[in-house]
């Protein structure tokens, strides 16, 4: 048996040795020095195997086709210097036109200068691909990119002389109606190119001390670009540190809290990264606004539309990072005066019921009732099972319910809405983080009146008129008033955007950008 073992080991080996040498004799004439650069190119390109192992098939249609248009001479081997560094800067800047490095991967050493040059090639075309059609597919996920790009289109970027030319060519590339896109597109490369692309991203978790925060945000803000030297004077360092902070929509503040650590310690490149994905993001959005709420997660952010112009923004407060707020598409039916909060199963299981069994006093002084399910007539809570589920747990209306005055209504299966809150503290913060998973909204009264305002419009008989909202709040009773017109909610999560004059990185609060960088890691590498 023992021999029998050793017998089939042996044989093994003898097929792994025979396949080698065949596998390296199918390159052997890249080393011929009889052989021109022109003639290698050539018999690699006709080379199925080769061409199959290390490319796309639309990688591969690619370069046989820009090739053969150039007599198979190599795109940048034996090239003058300069234009070698018009790649080299392309490259190392690609992420300020929103080209994620993980496309533009360059093979390890055991490829050939010629394998490199078509590598190059393949570079461009993806550049062009991104910069025109994106690397997002239609679900938000990033897709393998296939430079199906027109040939004109990426020959036009291997005949670049200049970085300029090639910047404002690729920069030209794009949905061009859409002004989100051109603004965040323009400050991406703003940013891009002003600011140093450091690399280490770090762990918050190592900064727990004030001593070791101050060192990191001298250390991370050398290396960001916003600071010249690491032992700067109080006034450069506090400055770098403000306008850190304003870059990362953080508060205008010198501490070094929880959320300024973590912006300390993520990477010019990772922030980058994720500004490629919100510009891509964006290719997917809707781009005509009739009458639409839209609410930017990581922004923290309420947008209303109406006649394809902005008519009100409203700071909001979202979902907690152990309650996430989910990201959903609706429509706003009705404005609810007043409004009864029942609450979810899961708050009244974590948080009221321990505070009952502690004081049966809890209920009355919050405006609790507990409820049954079918019978929804108050129940006396000195009567019931406590450790029972048969009951829901109601608040009352009023200035102390949880949902506020106001709430906006639509169907959704996450059991969240848009609503005022008694905690208006809260808008004063920069990260909005902090409820059950609802959007609490700033002055939802003025936001209600801009609903009424454009619900009117078209209607022979008039829907009840904005001022009126102020009325019925005055009164303070509940109420329920339909919109005539619904209106479309969406509800996205987009870490960074573009303001009038600078981009902001949000902080990526529920991780969700992270989950989709980590899948850039499985688009095609190049095997040589």
């Amino acid at each position: 048996m023992i021999l029998r073992i050793a017998l089939l080991l042996f044989l093994s080996s003898l097929v792994l040795i025979s396949c080698n040498p065949k596998q390296a004799r199918e390159k052997n004439f890249l080393k011929d020095p009889n052989l021109s650069n022109a003639e290698k190119i050539e018999r690699y390109l006709e080379s199925d195997s080769l061409m199959g192992k290390a490319f796309s098939p639309g990688e591969v249609k690619l370069l046989r086709t820009y090739y053969e248009q150039r007599d198979y001479r190599p795109f940048l081997l034996g090239q003058a210097s300069s234009k070698d560094s018009l790649f080299s800067q392309l490259y190392e800047r690609s992420l300020a036109f929103g080209i994620p490095r993980e496309y533009l991967e360059l093979p390890g050493k055991k490829a050939h200068p010629l394998e490199l040059d078509m590598v190059k090639v393949v570079h461009l075309a993806r550049m062009v691909e991104i910069r025109d059609k994106g690397f997002l597919d239609t679900s938000g996920r990033p897709k393998t990119v296939a430079p199906l790009a027109t040939f004109r289109n990426m020959n036009y970027l291997t005949k670049a002389t200049t970085f300029e030319s090639a910047k404002n060519y690729l920069m030209a590339l794009g949905p061009k109606s859409d002004t989100l896109f051109q603004q965040l597109s323009s400050q991406i490369l703003s940013f891009g190119m002003k600011y140093r692309l450091d690399t280490s991203n770090l762990s918050p978790k190592d900064f727990t001390t004030e001593e070791k925060r101050t060192a990191l945000a001298k250390l991370s803000l050398k290396n960001k670009g916003y600071l010249d030297t690491q032992q700067p004077s109080n006034t450069a360092f506090e400055s770098a540190l403000l306008l850190f902070k304003l870059h990362n929509g953080l508060d205008s503040t010198l501490q070094l809290n929880d959320y300024t650590v973590e912006a300390l310690c993520e990477s010019n490149v990772k922030k980058l990264t994720r500004a490629a994905l919100s510009l891509d993001k964006i290719r997917h959005r809707k781009n005509s606004y009739g009458r639409l709420v839209l609410i930017n997660l990581p922004e923290y952010t309420l947008y209303f539309y109406a006649n394809d112009s902005l008519k009100a923004k409203h700071r909001v407060v979202i979902g907690k990072r152990s309650n996430e707020t989910p990201e959903l598409e609706s429509e706003i039916r009705s404005i609810v005066i007043y409004p009864y909060w029942k609450v979810p199963a899961s708050i009244v299981k974590k948080e009221i019921m321990p505070e009952v069994r502690k004081n049966k006093n809890y209920l009355a002084k919050h405006h609790y009732t507990i409820r049954g399910y079918r019978d929804t007539s108050a129940l006396d809570v000195s009567k019931i099972n406590l450790n029972s589920n048969g009951y829901n747990i109601v608040q009352s209306p009023g200035k102390w319910n949880s949902l506020g005055v106001l709430k906006f209504e639509f169907n959704n299966r996450h059991s969240v809405y848009v609503h005022d809150t008694p905690q208006k503290a809260l808008f004063n913060r920069a990260v909005r983080s902090f409820s059950h998973g609802c959007m609490r909204c700033e002055f939802p009264a003025e936001l209600g009146k801009q609903f009424l305002t454009y619900d009117q419009e078209g209607r022979r008989k008039k829907s009840m008129r904005p001022d009126t909202l102020d009325t019925f709040l005055r009164v303070g009773k509940h109420n329920v008033f339909p919109l005539k017109t619904k209106i479309p909610i969406k509800v996205y999560y987009q870490t960074v955007c573009a303001s009038a004059n600078r981009l902001v990185f949000y902080i990526d609060i529920y991780g969700r950008d992270s989950q989709l960088l980590n899948s850039l890691k499985n688009v095609q590498k190049f095997n040589f």
